[in-house]
């Protein structure tokens, strides 16, 4: 729940930070995949998956 600096629930604005800090759908997509291909191997994926966008260079964990 994000609250204002008056301390007042903001649902709003706290909706949009949680939607800009989520990674894109893609992103979300491949580590699915990924996940999926290690469980089909008898695998887990134990760390975190860091993935780079190769066109606007941004990383995501």
């Amino acid at each position: 729940m994000y609250k204002n600096n008056e301390g007042y629930t903001d649902n709003t604005a706290g909706e949009a930070i949680e939607r800009a800090d989520r990674p894109p759908h893609a992103v979300r997509q491949v580590i699915y995949i990924l996940r999926l291909i290690a469980s089909l191997a008898g695998m887990e994926i134990v760390g975190r998956v860091r993935l780079k966008d190769k066109e606007t260079g941004r990383e995501w964990n």
